[in-house]
């Protein structure tokens, strides 16, 4: 029997929220650090949707 798992890339990442400012997607990205949600993140601006996509 042969079994086959998938998994993501190690350096994949999850959409953590959507934000109006950069301001406040930087605030919770911190915060979430923080609190050990995440290691790693960062907020990047989506012209196409006029809002702030904060990644970790």
């Amino acid at each position: 029997m042969s079994l086959t798992l998938g998994a993501a890339p190690a350096n994949a990442e999850r959409l953590a929220g959507i934000y109006r400012t950069s301001a406040e997607c930087q605030r919770v990205g911190a915060y979430g650090e923080s609190q050990g949600w995440w290691d790693d993140w960062h907020c990047e601006w989506k012209a196409a949707y006029a809002y702030y996509f904060l990644y970790s």
